[in-house]
């Protein structure tokens, strides 16, 4: 038992601390905690976890059968720049809309669901799956992760556990210590326009990369 144990404090460690550094999930988080409330940033942090479960999962099969990992970023990556795109510009129209500079035009429908929203970020997220094959590699060398059913489950628990922890940590700060978020909505739908749109070109950057090593090949 205690090996379990020791495998699920590792996959929990190692979420909780991945799920910190700033990026477009905890920071959706924290936004949508902000404006909508904790329930719609609970409905969110479940999806991205179901999500990041599911992936760690293929990424264990394909450490031991199929290598899936550079294919499944090819036709990822695509999708992704496409989502950071929509919400950068959705973003950057909500804080047009508050500041007077524009009437309210939708000129593009939002995702009213954050549900379907984390989903799909944490779908079309590319970077978690060289992050756990990398995690699964170390551990599996550290005796850590074996190949066994058990040991799968009780890891995967601890992901779950450490990522919806280090999520909850942004929503709480985003409902409770950003208290005024009617007073700076401009601005935070800028900034999240911003981070939305950097990580779009950052994804493009990564694509274009891995077209040109491909056709150099």
């Amino acid at each position: 038992m205690q090996k379990y144990l020791k495998v699920c404090f590792s996959g929990l460690l190692v979420s909780f601390l991945g799920a910190l550094p700033l990026g477009t999930l905890n920071l959706t988080a924290f936004d949508i905690a902000a404006s909508q409330g904790l329930l719609s940033a609970f409905w969110f942090s479940l999806a991205v976890v179901m999500v990041e479960l599911v992936m760690v999962r293929l990424t264990l099969i394909g450490n031991e059968h199929l290598h899936l990992s550079e294919k499944l970023m090819t036709y990822v990556l695509p999708f992704g720049i496409l989502l950071l795109l929509y919400l950068a510009i959705t973003s950057f129209l909500d804080a047009a809309s508050v500041s007077k500079v524009s009437s309210k035009i939708d000129l593009l429908p939002k995702l009213q669901s954050t549900f379907v929203l984390g989903l799909l970020l944490s779908a079309l997220n590319p970077l978690q799956i060289p992050f756990w094959m990398t995690w699964n590699k170390v551990l599996e060398k550290k005796n850590i992760l074996m190949a066994s059913k058990s040991s799968y489950t009780f890891y995967l628990t601890g992901i779950g556990l450490g990522t919806i922890t280090g999520l909850a940590i942004f929503m709480l700060l985003g409902k409770y210590i950003f208290t005024n978020y009617g007073s700076y909505s401009m601005i935070t739908n800028l900034l999240m326009g911003l981070l939305y749109l950097g990580f779009s070109f950052y994804l493009m950057f990564i694509f274009i990369k891995k077209r040109l090593n491909y056709k150099t090949s």
